[in-house]
């Protein structure tokens, strides 16, 4: 059947079903959710149709509506975002009081922990959609369908009860952020979690509560010291586990606690995030196990000096030594978020028709000639392969003695950049990169470039210079890590291990965007990227959207990027816009829609003659925003 046809059946249903009696219309029901909830990619279209369908069922008798409750749970579970709030909120009231009674009846069955769990589910939806509080809400009443499931968890629990602890949890979480509920609902709800959270924690699996628990925990800290040993048994035993990025950001926010503990706890502490290092393959999780390490004072890299470097003779061995220098050039290279604040302003030079017709526009619009809707630009990265210096990616190569026999193939990647400087008005940058001279520098705004740098997928470095023509090289750590990769290099070449060899410089991709030649060291280049090949960034990508899991509370763009409708793929590519160029040539990029792009300053290169063309238009795009002229003389 295709989607015309779908179409058909679906409203020939419902409007069917809108006008036989209650009698004929209660027969329709079963039918009507069977085919919305295999095609409910196609309901869009029939959205009123379905509101209407569902108020007319809320008309039902009770008994009658019982019949189906569980199948009227489930479908609004695929079609909620088609659902109007006030039909949402009806629907909440009705089958809370059902439930309600049903629970103080002890008149419940096998099927009731579903229909408890997703009534939580709809609750947490309905949070989700509010902009404002409701002033009238009243699911949170002690007396309240939400809390009596609550009180019935922990009054009589039971392992089948974890989905529903789950599913209440994330209703404390939505509830819990700014303009969900009243000053005093909010808490109420505090009160309430902190007085049972022990008694989940030690009665129900934690892997239920993971996520909520440690979202929880950044919002109202609701850790306690009895916890960690709980949560760390579930993280030793699955390294792999959903969460574990959110159990290493939880240590980290929670080190100094942890620290100041039993050293029987700072050991457990080290042995699970060491197990999660080791089964991860994820640069990212791994950077966040090295930082947590180097905190514990028990780095992977030993802190004896060149004297701990003992070179192998075993291949495998060397790999890993490799492996382990390489993960730590990351984390020294790596710009933390608390370290962010203390360097200098950042920005980029580009073209003046760059600037107005893509940077700062008050009217960017769809491609869609129908939807006129205003946008603003997002934060664009370019494609690695794609950027202007010809060396890009082979510093570290030429730098290690690497030539091109080690690369039988073409070298793909799936990493875009987009660069950064601290340098905000030089001569060489204006001739290089603004129009020789004829461009702009833009600073971006601060708190703007913060919250880019704050997200957990996307990584802020900076680049490390590297001297080819000199046999002097410098002291710094990363230096000496470089020092280190050269003699497993020039050890496996020794040994005529090429097989080892070329997973060698495999390796080395991990970090070859991390270096430059050192004839571009007047640039103090960062870079912001962001790999769509991490295991990490792939799992929530590829996600099943019909997992109804934790993870389907979440949204799938959550990994900070743009996707683009137009394009019929379901893996990452639909992050990529591909920008048509001459003789069959394409540019490839990714935008981080995160938060509109924001700048704080431009100062006009030094060859721009008529700012009163450009100036005004900056500033009716953005009357905050400071406009000055390069203070370079210039003829």
């Amino acid at each position: 059947m295709d989607e015309i046809e779908l179409r058909i059946e679906l409203t020939n249903l419902i409007n069917d079903y809108l006008v036989l009696t209650k009698e004929d219309q209660f027969k329709y029901v079963e039918h009507i959710i069977i085919v919305i909830r295999h095609h409910s990619e196609n309901i869009k279209e029939l959205k009123n149709e379905l509101n209407a369908f569902l108020k007319v069922y809320l008309e039902f008798p009770e008994e009658e509506q019982i019949k189906n409750l569980y199948d009227i749970f489930l479908l609004i579970s695929y079609v909620e975002e088609y659902i109007f709030i006030s039909v949402q909120r009806k629907i909440l009231e009705s089958f809370g009081d059902i439930i309600s009674r049903k629970i103080k009846a002890q008149n419940t069955d096998s099927e009731f922990d579903n229909i408890c769990f997703w009534y939580s589910h709809c609750l947490y939806d309905y949070l989700n959609k509010i902009e404002d509080v409701d002033a009238n809400i009243a699911f949170f009443e002690e007396d309240s369908p939400f809390l009596t499931i609550l009180n019935w968890v922990i009054e009589i629990p039971s392992t089948e009860k974890n989905v529903i602890v789950s599913s209440v949890f994330s209703v404390f979480y939505m509830a819990l952020i700014e303009g969900k509920v009243s000053r005093e609902t909010k808490i109420f709800l505090i009160q309430k979690l902190k007085s049972i959270i022990d008694f989940i924690i030690k009665t129900y699996n934690f892997e239920a509560i993971d996520y909520w628990y440690f979202s929880l925990d950044k919002k109202i800290s609701i850790f306690q010291m009895e916890h960690l040993g709980t949560i760390n048994d579930l993280y030793i035993e699955n390294p792999r586990a959903d969460y574990v990025e959110e159990y290493l950001d939880f240590l980290a926010r929670h080190f100094n606690e942890v620290i100041e503990s039993s050293e029987e706890v700072i050991e457990s502490c080290i042995k699970v995030i060491s197990s999660i290092e080791k089964k991860n393959d994820s640069d990212i999780i791994r950077d966040q196990v090295i930082q947590l390490l180097e905190r514990f004072d028990n780095d992977t890299l030993d802190e004896e000096g060149d004297s701990s470097f003992i070179l192998s003779s075993d291949t495998d061995k060397l790999l890993n030594q490799a492996d382990d220098i390489i993960y730590d050039i990351r984390s020294k290279l790596k710009v933390d978020v608390k370290d962010f604040q203390t360097i200098a302003s950042f920005g980029h030079y580009t073209k003046i028709d760059t600037l107005t017709s893509f940077l700062i526009r008050a009217d960017w619009k769809d491609d869609n000639e129908n939807d006129s809707k205003v946008k603003s630009p997002f934060l664009r990265l370019t494609h690695l392969k794609q950027l202007n210096d010809p060396m890009e990616g082979r510093a570290i190569y030429d730098y290690l003695g690497m030539d091109n026999t080690f690369f039988h193939n073409y070298q793909t990647s799936n990493v875009f950049i987009s660069s950064l400087t601290v340098v905000s008005d030089s001569l060489p940058m204006w001739k290089e990169y603004a129009d020789s001279s004829q461009g702009a520098f833009l600073e971006y705004d601060k708190t703007y470039l913060e919250g880019i740098v704050a997200h957990k997928y996307i990584e802020f470095v900076k680049i490390h210079y590297l001297d080819l023509n000199s046999d002097k090289k410098e002291e710094s750590d990363v230096d000496k890590s470089l020092s280190r990769l050269k003699q497993i290099f020039e050890k496996l070449q020794d040994l005529k291990a090429e097989k080892e060899l070329i997973s060698f410089a495999e390796k080395l991709k991990k970090i070859s965007y991390l270096f430059k030649v050192k004839d571009y060291e007047y640039e103090m280049e960062y870079r912001i990227l962001i790999n769509l090949d991490d295991t990490a960034i792939q799992k929530i990508i590829n996600r099943d959207g019909n997992d109804l899991s934790n993870e389907n509370f979440l949204k799938k763009e959550e990994i900070g990027l743009e996707i683009f409708d137009k394009v019929n793929y379901n893996d990452y590519r639909k992050h990529i816009v591909l920008s048509p160029k001459d003789n069959g040539r394409y540019d490839l990029f990714v935008y981080i829609n995160l938060a509109p792009l924001k700048y704080s300053k431009v100062i006009l290169g030094p060859k721009v003659t008529d700012a009163d063309y450009i100036a005004p238009y900056l500033k009716l795009a953005n009357p905050e925003i400071e406009i000055e002229s390069s203070k370079i003389p210039y003829r």
